[in-house]
């Protein structure tokens, strides 16, 4: 099995020379990041595109949301929005990068990115039944963090960055209360992040 996401940055030809350089090392290191700790391939090509291969889907889909988020909130007076695709096979041939492996789930990551609204996030399942739902989750997903303030999305972040821990570790790290914590991650759709990332890790691959 492998877990192939596309993506590529959103109006990143209108961001300053400088903006640029600095957008695409923050996600450099973002993407550094998710490598160490997954084990997964990556490739940043064409200017502002990435593509990672994943073993794990519930890994690939955490990064998708983790990397959305990063791009939102940790850069230094900036908000980059991003656009992403995954799709899920047994067939892929891989190989020492993703731009040199093959099969139909990167035909699918790929073409998913291409039909894909700007700054969406996107599933592509194998089944039809499946992909109904799930592209209509992942609609009112986006819609939900395309319109976070930076606030929150650097707290979303911290919470599926840190493994979705106990909100009282969160109130701890930011110096304020659980409550507060807790009320302004409702606010936020953070307790939508894990049951999505279950929803898709456990999506079938196949007809059986």
């Amino acid at each position: 099995m492998a877990a192939v996401l596309t993506g590529d940055l959103v109006k990143s030809t209108a961001l300053t020379s400088s903006d640029y350089q600095h957008t695409m090392s923050a996600l450099t290191r973002q993407c550094e990041a998710i490598k160490a700790r997954t084990g997964c391939l990556y490739e940043i090509f064409r200017g502002d595109g990435f593509q990672f291969v994943f073993e794990k889907p519930e890994d690939a889909v955490t990064a998708m949301l983790e990397l959305k988020l990063y791009l939102n909130s940790q850069i230094d007076g900036l908000q980059v929005n991003c656009t992403q695709a995954l799709a899920t096979g047994s067939d892929a041939v891989i190989k020492a990068t993703p731009g040199t492996s093959s099969g139909k789930v990167f035909v699918e990551s790929g073409r998913a990115l291409d039909e894909a609204r700007s700054g969406e996030i996107v599933v592509r399942t194998p089944l039809a039944e499946q992909q109904i739902a799930t592209g209509i989750i992942c609609t009112q997903l986006s819609y939900i963090l395309n319109r976070l303030s930076k606030k929150q999305a650097d707290l979303l972040y911290h919470y599926i960055h840190l493994g979705f821990p106990l909100h009282q570790v969160l109130a701890e790290q930011q110096q304020t209360s659980r409550q507060n914590i807790s009320e302004r991650l409702k606010a936020a759709g953070g307790d939508l992040l894990e049951p999505f990332i279950h929803y898709v890790t456990n999506l079938k691959d196949d007809a059986g």
